[in-house]
């Protein structure tokens, strides 16, 4: 039994003549004709009879194509549910990302993807980078960003990096100036990631290598804590200048020197290749962390 025998019993049961039936299916009355019979031999049903030069379907016709018309239903969604996964706007989209992306950059950046994917599910689960790339280990996820370093294989990474600016609360005396230094920040309340960050390290060094003194009063893991810290007037810290931009909307940014950058990485499973959705939100993901 073939699908284009059924295909053509379709036609038939619902137009009622072989010369509706070819039309419709682009075939000529002979091959419509051929079909049924073969569709009569493996079934072993006479589907059809001729009854005053037309043909009229059996009981037996009535019943089997309940079950014809709900297999070719079943094959027809198949293929149309495999076009959407194909063309990417259907499917499964797990992500794990660290705080900052997460809780504004990247709920945009899905909700926007999603738009012209209604079928599309989505998951964000949110973790310290350090737990992100362990959860990439799980190959629960489709893709994760964390902030680096990060012990996980460069060749199944993409790494993004930033040169991090100096905020201020609006209205600082320093706000006036176009660019700022260790030496101006000289005794300064501030703002800064926690001990040991790649990024609490530079700005030790910097400030030492300029003499100044750096009077760190709050430490936090995220810059997005860090940036509603100084919006709130406890000090001035850094940011980075894309990942972060949410949260800087009532603070004053200026370039800080010497540079202190700051890195993050879009991680892939290492076992197994990306589906075309992953492929195509890494796409419009990889654009937004570009800035």
């Amino acid at each position: 039994m073939r699908l284009r025998q059924l295909e053509c019993f379709r036609a038939l049961m619902l137009h009622g003549t072989m010369t509706r039936a070819a039309e419709l299916l682009g075939m000529s009355q002979p091959g419509i004709s051929t079909m049924i019979a073969n569709l009569e031999h493996a079934t072993g049903l006479t589907l059809f009879v001729r009854r005053g030069g037309r043909l009229q379907p059996t009981p037996e016709a009535k019943l089997f194509y309940v079950e014809a018309a709900r297999a070719l239903d079943a094959v027809e969604n198949a293929a149309r549910i495999a076009g959407e996964i194909r063309s990417g706007s259907r499917g499964h989209l797990a992500i794990a990302a660290y705080p900052s992306l997460s809780i504004s950059l990247l709920p945009r950046l899905v909700s926007k993807f999603s738009a012209k994917r209604p079928q599309l599910q989505a998951k964000i689960i949110t973790r310290n980078s350090a737990s992100v790339r362990e959860l990439m280990s799980t190959q629960q996820f489709d893709l994760a960003v964390a902030e680096l370093p990060l012990d996980y294989p460069t060749s199944h990474m993409e790494v993004f990096s930033y040169e991090c600016m100096c905020m201020l609360p609006k209205g600082h005396p320093l706000a006036r100036r176009k660019q700022l230094t260790p030496r101006d920040l000289d005794g300064v309340p501030f703002v800064t990631l926690f001990r040991g960050d790649p990024v609490y390290q530079q700005l030790a060094s910097a400030f030492s290598s300029f003499g100044a003194r750096w009077n760190v009063v709050a430490e936090t893991e995220f810059f997005s804590t860090a940036c509603e810290l100084v919006a709130a007037g406890r000090g001035v810290g850094i940011v980075d200048p894309v990942v972060s931009r949410s949260f800087t909307a009532d603070l004053v940014l200026r370039p800080l020197q010497p540079a202190i950058s700051y890195q993050i990485a879009i991680l892939f499973p290492t076992h197994e290749e990306p589906s075309q959705i992953a492929r195509d939100f890494a796409g419009l993901l990889r654009e937004a962390l570009r800035g």
